[in-house]
């Protein structure tokens, strides 16, 4: 079977998708807000382009062609002051579609309602971002950190980090120390994604498959800033619902012949019937720190623990990296290390799949052997490890440039990887290259 082709993105938009934009520009000016309220319009964005050394795909869009999809974006923010207490806060970005591969589109990401009652306390109501991880809340705006990708492996842990829904963020000061803890609950539409090396037609295709869920969130952070240092945890819960109905909870192995069956990955294949919950309980754990070190070092280091209580399939992923940089002058070079690896039983099971090849003899093998390199992809493994050395060079307080070299190694499996029909995603090495130019206006 030959590698499915691809198209291209194109950075250009449309004419529609550019006069969207532009209204969406538009009316964040001119909206009753702006003009009734004291308001602050700013805008940030990043011109990036990566290469890579594989003809295969990897995070997306990066192969050896090169592409300027995975960092580039541009947005736009309004700030309105209703009074001392109420804000309205509403942003538009314009950068490649979360659900499809071939687009850019517009998008309000954020638009809420802000209340401080006093000094130390802060209310929020709309559409925000998750305190999730220490650059989660900032990780669109290229300027205010240094790495030129933000460690996909850890960045990774949800399919979106915006939230429909309410929050508070209550501080406490200890002399030089500030506490803090957030807290929100609330409601994300979103995509996750998923590559198929070979389709089971008419429902899936191969290629990229976008399945829809929607999550239903809560969570806490409590943060310390000591200085220049900054620690966190969080602790998150999300009950994902798919749109295509209830999810399967594990796959029953169904034997054909003495040591030969299948995995039944579907109902409409013959076997027992596949168990399913209509809901996924999510729960993930979060670390953090950033340390100011002598000789103008820093340390900064994330962990994420993704955890399924109700399933024995699924995202069941630990994921940390841990980075250090040093500040001379305008330069800051660094280095880290990430690491993303699904749990020992869910690496099993999709190698137990990846692996199961029903002899050619027996009737509908050929489907039936798809449907498991299939099934594999559907359990989105991921065992990888890179490295990457990088800078960025401060042009202005308001502009940077930045560079990447990163070398990735997949161990089992990858799903970060899009690997042809006739192969699987692990034992690769990737080298990616990365420049970028970002800025804030």
């Amino acid at each position: 079977m030959k590698r499915p082709r691809r198209s291209r993105p194109s950075i250009c938009p449309t004419a529609q998708t550019a006069m969207v934009w532009l209204g969406l520009a538009g009316w964040l000016a001119l909206s009753p807000i702006a003009v009734l309220a004291e308001t602050t319009l700013s805008g940030f964005g990043t011109l990036g382009g990566a290469v890579s050394d594989q003809d295969f795909i990897y995070q997306r869009y990066i192969d050896d062609g090169g592409t300027l999809n995975p960092d580039s974006l541009i947005g736009v923010q309004m700030d309105a002051d209703l009074s001392d207490a109420w804000r309205v806060t509403l942003q538009g970005e314009f950068a490649p579609a979360t659900n499809d591969e071939n687009a850019w589109k517009p998008t309000l990401t954020w638009a809420f309602l802000s209340w401080r009652p006093s000094n130390d306390l802060l209310l929020r109501a709309g559409k925000l971002r998750l305190p999730l991880l220490l650059y989660s809340a900032n990780s669109d705006v290229g300027v205010t950190f240094d790495f030129a990708r933000l460690p996909t492996e850890v960045y990774s842990l949800l399919p979106t980090t915006d939230v429909t829904g309410l929050s508070f963020t209550k501080t406490w000061l200890d002399g030089d120390r500030e506490w803090t803890l957030d807290g929100y609950l609330g409601r994300a539409d979103t995509e996750w994604r998923y590559y198929l090396r070979e389709g089971l037609e008419p429902d899936l295709t191969s290629g990229s498959l976008f399945l829809g869920f929607t999550m239903d969130m809560v969570g806490l952070v409590a943060s310390l800033r000591d200085g220049e240092n900054i620690y966190r945890i969080g602790l998150h819960r999300a009950d994902a619902r798919a749109d295509a109905g209830p999810i399967p909870k594990t796959l029953p192995f169904v034997t054909i012949l003495p040591g030969i069956g299948y995995y039944q990955i579907a109902d409409t294949m013959p076997g027992p019937g596949v168990p399913t919950v209509d809901t996924l309980e999510l729960y993930v754990l979060t670390l953090g720190a950033e340390i100011a070190l002598p000789q103008d070092f820093r340390l900064v280091g994330e962990y994420g623990r993704r955890r399924l209580s109700n399933a024995t399939i699924g995202p069941d992923t630990s994921a940390a990296y841990l980075a250090l940089l040093k500040d001379i002058g305008r330069w800051t070079p660094y280095v880290y290390w990430a690491y993303i690896r699904s749990s020992e039983d869910a690496l099993d099971l999709t190698d137990a799949l990846n692996d199961n090849q029903i002899p050619n003899s027996i009737s509908g093998a050929e489907a039936i052997n798809r449907s498991q390199r299939a099934g594999s992809d559907l359990l989105s493994p991921y065992d990888q490890q890179s490295i990457a050395v990088g800078a960025s060079y401060s042009l202005s307080p308001t502009s940077k440039i930045k560079a990447e070299w990163m070398h990735t190694r997949t161990g089992r499996l990858s799903s970060f990887v899009n690997s042809p029909a006739d192969e699987d995603s692990g034992g690769r090495q990737i080298n990616v290259f990365s420049l970028s130019y970002s800025l804030t206006f």
